[in-house]
């Protein structure tokens, strides 16, 4: 499966004000983080989940994304991924799977890893609002989330498990939710960018104590 996706202005994306991206610590995580590494984490991978039958919590991958979800293992193999963190989606959880079964690691699903939720209903994938989103963070349907609260909520989960004794973490999520932050970020990251987002769609994030620092686009086989 070739990754098509490719950012503008580089692979690389380098992000420079470090004072947007500090964030305080969460409280009330789903695991108590009674550990903290000797070595920091400075690496985690973020990933969008493979096709899937739909866009519900309990829609599974289509045939072509299982297939792809276990082309993923290898990958994964290679980065020496030594933990698995997934939405509470059932598309983004059988996209991991495989890796976790061949690695023999257990899924810890994080419900700040969701899909962004655009309304009271959760998150329709055709909403008028959406482009809208890219350029105006705050607009949100009641009920719903703004791009920056969704962006807040994934660079929380980014920092409660830079606390976690793992130092490869792998985040299994929502391209919706990437693009809440990518497009925080990077201001050349927009709409269209978004649309040429495969599914999976994989990326490193460097960080530093959970700041991230950047975010590199790695291309799947």
């Amino acid at each position: 499966m070739i990754n098509s996706f490719r950012p503008p202005l580089g692979a690389v994306l380098l992000f420079l004000d470090q004072s947007f991206l500090c964030i305080p610590a969460r409280t009330g995580d789903t695991q108590p983080m009674d550990f903290v590494p000797t070595r920091p984490t400075t690496t985690m991978f973020l990933l969008r989940h493979a096709e899937a039958e739909g866009w519900g919590l309990s829609d599974g991958l289509t045939i072509e994304g299982a297939q792809a979800s276990e082309a993923l293992v290898p990958v994964f193999q290679s980065l020496e991924i030594d933990g698995v963190f997934t939405s509470p989606a059932i598309r983004a959880r059988e996209t991991v799977q495989p890796f976790a079964d061949a690695a023999g690691l257990a899924l810890t699903t994080l419900p700040d890893l969701r899909e962004h939720q655009t309304s009271l209903q959760g998150h329709i994938p055709d909403d008028a609002l959406i482009e809208r989103r890219f350029k105006e963070r705050n607009l949100s349907r009641p009920g719903g989330e703004s791009f920056n609260d969704a962006a807040t909520r994934l660079r929380n989960a980014i920092k409660s498990l830079s606390r976690r004794p793992v130092y490869a973490p792998l985040l299994s999520t929502h391209g919706g939710l990437i693009a809440s932050v990518m497009s925080a970020l990077y201001s050349d990251f927009g709409y269209d960018q978004f649309l040429q987002m495969p599914r999976p769609a994989l990326f490193k994030v460097t960080h530093n104590h959970g700041t991230i620092r950047e975010i590199q686009p790695l291309t799947l086989p």
